[in-house]
C-alpha cells in the first residue's frame, strides 16, 4: 500500500504508556522529528476520539488527515513515511513482524499481568478497572490475579530466557544493526524495570536483554515538540488524505469498497467498535473513511492481523 507523503508526524500519547514508549523509541532510531500531543490515560478522550472512529488505545500516529492505530501498523507507517528500512529491513521484515507480534501478544501481556497484579493495592482504582477490561477480559477478579501471579512470573521468565538465549554478544536480535525487533525487546524491559518494584533484579537474570534495552535507548534520539490537541485536530481538518482506495480480492472476504464496516480486536476486550466506510483493504492494512465535525474527513488505518472486520450495514 502506498501512503501519503509525510507532513508533521503527530504522536497522541501519554509518557508512561509502554506502547507509546515503543513508538517513541522507533521514531528515535530513525532520527525523525515529531510532535507530541498528550492524551488522558483512561477514557473519556474527547480530543482523540474525533480522529479515530472509536479506537481508544494509546498511541495513535497522525499524519495530516491519515490516522494510524496499533503499534505494528504505526511502525509500518513510520518506515513508509520516512522512506527508511532500518526498522523493518526487507530480508528480515516478515521475521521481525512475527517476532514483535508474539512479544506484544504474549510477553507483554504476561508483564502487564505481573505489574497490574502487583499494583492492585496502590494504583488508582479506575486505572486498574480500565486496564483489567483491556488485558484480562470481562470476568477477571483481583483475587484470581493474585492466585495466578507466581505462575505468571514463571511464564514471563521462561519467555524472556528464550529471547535472551537468542541474542548474541553484539548486534540485534535478528539483524546486525538495531531493528524494530530490538525496540520491542527494549520497551518490555523498560516497562518491567520501571513499574515493578523487583523489576531491575528480575531483569538482571537476562544480561543480553539488558544490553539491547541499553543500546536502543542510547541510540534513540529525541526530536519532539509539544503540540496542543486542539491544534492537532485543526491540522487534520485542514488536511486531505491521499491514501489509496480499493479492496483486494481475498477468498472468503465478502467485503467491498464503500461498505460500512465494524472493526474490533479479535481478543475479548472492553474496546468499543471502530466504525466507518471501507476505503482500502489488502492483506496487512485496512483503512476506513471517517467524518467528524471537529476534524472533517479523515482516514483511519488499522492492521488486519488481530482485528475482526465485518459489515455493519
Amino acid at each position: 500500500m502506498a501512503i501519503a507523503l509525510m507532513s508533521d508526524l503527530i504522536l497522541h500519547h501519554y509518557w508512561p504508556s509502554p506502547f507509546a514508549h515503543k513508538i517513541r523509541l522507533a521514531l528515535g532510531l530513525v532520527d525523525t522529528s515529531w510532535k507530541s500531543v498528550e492524551i488522558p490515560r483512561v477514557p473519556p478522550k474527547p480530543l482523540l476520539m474525533p480522529l479515530t472512529a472509536g479506537y481508544r488505545r494509546t498511541p495513535v500516529l497522525q499524519n495530516g488527515a491519515d490516522i494510524y492505530c496499533d503499534t505494528q501498523n504505526i511502525v509500518r507507517a513510520i518506515s513508509e513515511l520516512t522512506a527508511t528500512s532500518s526498522l523493518l529491513p526487507t530480508r528480515q521484515r516478515g521475521q521481525i513482524l512475527a517476532f514483535t507480534d508474539w512479544v506484544d501478544g504474549t510477553v507483554f501481556n504476561l508483564a502487564a499481568r505481573v505489574i497490574l497484579t502487583s499494583a492492585l493495592d496502590t494504583a488508582p482504582p479506575e486505572f486498574i478497572q480500565d486496564r483489567g477490561g483491556l488485558y484480562f477480559g470481562p470476568n477477571w477478579t483481583p483475587e484470581g490475579l493474585k492466585v495466578q501471579l507466581p505462575g505468571v512470573i514463571r511464564q514471563l521468565a521462561a519467555h524472556l530466557d528464550s529471547i535472551n538465549q537468542g541474542l548474541l554478544d553484539a548486534g540485534g536480535y535478528l539483524t546486525e544493526s538495531l531493528s524494530y525487533a530490538d525496540v520491542s525487546i527494549a520497551y518490555v524491559a523498560w516497562f518491567i524495570r520501571g513499574r515493578w518494584d523487583v523489576g531491575p533484579e528480575f531483569l538482571s537474570q537476562f544480561p543480553s536483554i539488558e544490553r539491547i534495552e541499553r543500546n536502543v535507548h542510547e541510540q534513540s534520539t529525541d526530536c519532539h515538540e509539544e503540540l496542543s490537541a486542539e491544534s492537532a485536530l485543526m491540522m487534520a481538518l485542514q488536511a486531505e488524505s491521499i491514501a489509496p482506495r480499493g479492496v483486494e480480492a481475498q477468498i472468503g472476504s465478502g467485503l467491498s469498497e464503500g461498505m460500512q464496516v465494524l472493526i474490533r480486536p479479535q481478543a475479548e476486550t472492553s474496546d468499543p467498535p471502530i466504525i466507518g466506510r471501507l476505503r482500502y483493504l489488502d492483506r496487512v492494512r485496512v483503512s476506513i473513511d471517517h467524518q467528524d465535525p471537529q476534524v472533517g474527513d479523515v482516514v483511519v488505518h488499522l492492521p488486519v492481523a488481530g482485528y475482526q472486520i465485518q459489515p455493519s450495514d
